[in-house]
C-alpha cells in the first residue's frame, strides 16, 4: 500500500519520463531533418535506448522499484543510458539533457537523500566526462547550469521525500504506541471505576428500588408500593414499602430506558386519592431509576459473559484434554485385562479400575454438558445463543427453526449439547464459513439439521480422537433420538437429529 505522497511522486515521475522522452526524441529528429533531411543512426540508437528504459520503468511495479537494490540498479542504469544518449546526440547541446533528470528524480523520491545525492553526483560527473571527451569547456555557462539543475533536483526531492515520507514513517510507530497506551490507560480507569461501583449500593437493585419508593413518597401520597426488576425468568420484586391492600390491584408504572422495559413501579393509593393526577411527576421520578436499572443490567451482562467464557474454556479443556486421556487409560486397561500374562485376581482388580474410569468419563461428559449449557429454555434459544457466541467477523451461523412444541429441560439440554458439538466441529475442525441450524420442533417430532460448508471427513470408520462424535451419538440415544452424520472430504457435513417425541 502506497502513501498519498508516494503515489504523487510516482505520478510526477511518469510525467517527467514521458515529457523528457518526447522532447528528447522530437527535438533530436527535428534537428537531424533540418540539417541533413534524414534521421541519423545516432539519434535512432539514442531514442531506442531511452524509450526502452522508459518502458521498463513504467512496466515494473512500484513496490519492486522501491526495493533498495532494485532502485539503486535502476538509477545507475538510467544515468548510464541518459549519458549514452547525450554523448550520441551532441554532448551538452543534446536534446536528451532533460532526460538525465529522470533517474536522479527517481532515486531521490524512492530511495531517499543518500542515493538521490549519489545519483545526482554521478550524473554531473558523467556529463562532465562526456563534455570533456567532446572537447567542450567545463566552465561553459550551459554546462554549469545543467550541473546545478541536476544537483537541485536530487537534493530538493530527496529532502521532500525525507520530510513527507521517511519522517512520518518513523513517527508512526511512536504515535501508534502512544495511542495504544492512552487507550489502555482509559480502559484501566474505566475498569477501576467499575470495580469501585460494583462494591457500592449504587448498583444494587434493592437499594435502587427502596430509593425510588422513598423519592416518590416525598411528593406523592400513596399507601403502599413495590418495585420489580425484569429478569430472564420474569419480574422479581426487589423493594416494597407499606402493606398492599388485600385483593386490590395497584397501578403499574413502567420503568423504561431507551425503549427497553427494565422494571415496574406498582403503587396503591391512599383512600380518596387519585394517583393519575401525579403520573407526570411519577414518570419524572422514575427516569433516574431507569438509568440505574440499566446500569445494573449492563453490569450483569458483563459478569455473565465473563462467567460464560470461563465455563466454555473449562469445558473445552475437559473435552479436548482430560476426556481423551481418560478414554486412553480405559483402552489401556481393556488391553491389559485381555492379556494372558496376568492372573485372575489382577484382572479383577483392573476390571474394577476400568469401571471407575468409565464412570469418570461419563462424569466428564456430563460436566462438559452442564458447563456449556446456557440455560436456554427452548431449542431455538439455544441455537441463537450459539450464533451469538461467534465473533462478528467470523463464520456465519444461520438459524431457521420452527418450534411449536415444548420439550423437557433434559431433552433441550441434550439437543443443545449435540448442536454445540456439531457447530464447534464445523468451526474448529472443518474451518466452515457458513453453518445452518434448521428444522422443526413440535409436540410429536423433532427434526434438526446442522449443515456446514467445511472440509468434511469420512465418518466411517469413526475418526480417531473425535470423541465429540461419540458423545453426540450417546446423547441422542439417551433421549431416544436417531443421529446420522453425512459427510465426505471436501463436501461439508450434515448432522441430522430425528426424534419421535411420542
Amino acid at each position: 500500500m502506497h502513501t498519498t505522497w508516494e503515489a504523487r511522486f510516482d505520478w510526477i515521475e511518469s510525467i517527467l519520463q514521458w515529457t523528457a522522452l518526447v522532447l528528447g526524441v522530437g527535438l533530436a529528429v527535428l534537428g537531424d531533418v533540418n540539417l541533413t533531411g534524414e534521421i541519423s543512426p545516432a539519434t535512432i540508437t539514442a531514442s531506442i535506448a531511452v524509450t526502452a528504459y522508459t518502458v521498463l520503468m513504467q512496466v515494473l511495479p512500484t513496490n519492486r522499484k522501491q526495493l533498495p537494490f532494485v532502485g539503486a540498479f535502476l538509477a545507475a542504469l538510467g544515468v548510464a543510458i541518459s549519458l549514452f544518449a547525450i554523448s550520441l546526440t551532441g554532448g551538452t547541446g543534446s536534446p536528451f539533457l532533460l532526460y538525465l533528470a529522470v533517474p536522479i528524480f527517481f532515486a531521490a523520491t524512492t530511495q531517499g537523500v543518500v542515493l538521490g545525492a549519489i545519483t545526482a553526483l554521478a550524473g554531473v560527473v558523467g556529463l562532465a566526462l562526456v563534455a570533456r571527451n567532446a572537447g567542450e569547456d567545463l566552465m561553459d555557462p550551459r554546462f554549469l547550469q545543467m550541473a546545478a539543475f541536476y544537483a537541485l533536483v536530487g537534493i530538493t526531492f530527496a529532502q521532500a521525500y525525507r520530510i513527507l515520507i521517511e519522517e512520518p514513517e518513523t513517527r508512526r510507530p511512536e504515535a501508534s504506541l502512544a495511542e495504544q497506551a492512552a487507550r489502555l490507560e482509559e480502559a484501566h480507569r474505566l475498569l477501576a471505576e467499575l470495580a469501585d461501583l460494583a462494591t457500592t449500593d449504587d448498583l444494587s437493585p434493592i437499594t435502587i428500588g427502596r430509593s425510588a419508593l422513598r423519592d416518590v413518597a416525598a411528593t406523592i401520597p400513596y399507601a403502599s408500593g413495590s418495585v420489580s426488576l425484569v429478569e430472564s425468568s420474569g419480574e422479581t420484586v426487589v423493594a416494597t414499602r407499606g402493606q398492599a391492600p388485600a385483593g386490590s390491584a395497584g397501578t403499574d408504572y413502567p420503568i423504561d430506558f431507551d425503549g427497553q422495559r427494565l422494571g415496574t413501579l406498582t403503587l396503591w393509593p391512599m383512600a380518596g386519592a387519585d394517583l393519575e393526577l401525579h403520573r407526570r411527576q411519577i414518570e419524572r421520578t422514575l427516569r433516574p431509576v431507569a438509568l440505574a436499572f440499566d446500569n445494573v443490567v449492563l453490569l450483569q451482562t458483563i459478569a455473565h459473559r465473563s462467567v460464560r467464557e470461563e465455563r466454555i474454556r473449562v469445558a473445552r479443556e475437559l473435552h479436548d484434554e482430560i476426556g481423551p486421556l481418560l478414554v486412553s487409560v480405559g483402552l489401556g486397561l481393556d488391553v491389559a485385562i485381555q492379556s494372558d500374562d496376568i492372573d485372575d485376581k489382577t484382572a479383577a482388580h483392573l476390571a474394577g479400575l476400568r469401571e471407575n474410569v468409565g464412570k469418570l468419563v461419563d462424569d466428564v461428559r456430563r460436566t462438559v454438558t452442564v458447563l456449556r449449557s446456557t440455560q436456554a429454555t427452548t431449542v431455538t434459544e439455544h441455537a441463537h445463543n450459539l450464533a451469538a457466541d461467534v465473533d462478528s467477523s467470523g463464520p456465519s451461523i444461520i438459524v431457521d427453526i420452527e418450534e411449536e412444541g415444548v420439550l423437557g429441560e433434559r431433552e433441550i439440554a441434550q439437543l443443545g449439547a449435540i448442536m454445540t458439538e456439531a457447530v464447534r466441529n464445523a468451526l474448529e475442525h472443518a474451518r466452515a464459513k457458513v453453518v445452518r441450524i434448521e428444522g422443526k420442533v413440535d409436540r410429536d417430532r423433532v427434526l434438526l439439521r446442522i449443515t456446514d460448508d467445511g472440509d468434511g471427513f469420512d465418518p466411517e470408520p469413526e475418526p480417531e480422537g473425535r470423541y465429540g462424535l461419540i458423545g453426540m451419538r450417546e446423547r441422542a440415544r439417551e433421549i431416544g433420538a436417531n443421529l446420522t452424520i453425512d459427510s465426505s472430504e471436501g463436501r461439508g457435513t450434515v448432522v441430522t437429529v430425528a426424534w419421535d417425541v411420542r
